[in-house]
């Protein structure tokens, strides 16, 4: 099964997570489980199998292996890569099944791999303040915001494999 979400972790978990606020030198490690607990918490169960966030990391957290399950949502820590950007780059060159696939980063050249694949992308804040407020659908279906991504018109004219009418009844099969 191939992914619907790809997350780029700290580029989600930045906006909300100060290093100042930190005492004891954990902040991130919890920042990223804040992060991957609002997935669980909010995605259906299918969503959360067809999602990857992906966090920068020479090495994965002490006792961790580089990628994991959480509650079905996959994490990965960019090892063996400069940054997430190349790992999230070449998670979305080689995606199967680009059109059905959602970015979630704010970075420009993350968005650039994705648009020019067809993915779906979105800058972090605008998407997870969808997330937290109950709007999963729009967090994670094809949707045009200003600047962001492009809507089902755009993916008609560039991907003939996939039209409106299937991605409304993937939408609806998946519970969205």
């Amino acid at each position: 099964m191939s992914l619907l979400l790809l997350i780029d972790g700290y580029n989600v978990v930045a906006p909300v997570a100060a290093p100042s606020r930190d005492r004891d030198g954990r902040w991130l490690q919890r920042e990223r489980m804040n992060l991957v607990r609002r997935l669980v918490d909010h995605l259906t169960d299918l969503q959360k199998q067809r999602t990857c966030v992906v966090f920068d990391a020479e090495a994965p957290p002490a006792g961790r292996p580089s990628s994991f399950m959480v509650e079905g949502v996959m994490v990965r820590f960019a090892v063996d890569y400069p940054e997430a950007d190349d790992l999230l780059e070449e998670m979305i060159a080689s995606h199967s099944a680009p059109g059905s696939l959602m970015v979630v980063s704010s970075d420009h050249r993350v968005q650039a791999a994705a648009k020019r694949r067809g993915c779906s992308f979105s800058d972090s804040q605008p998407w997870l303040d969808d997330l937290l407020e109950g709007r999963v659908a729009s967090a994670c279906k094809s949707q045009k915001r200003a600047g962001q991504g492009r809507g089902v018109d755009d993916a008609e004219k560039t991907d003939p494999v996939v039209n409106e009418q299937q991605v409304d009844a993937w939408l609806k099969e998946f519970g969205f």
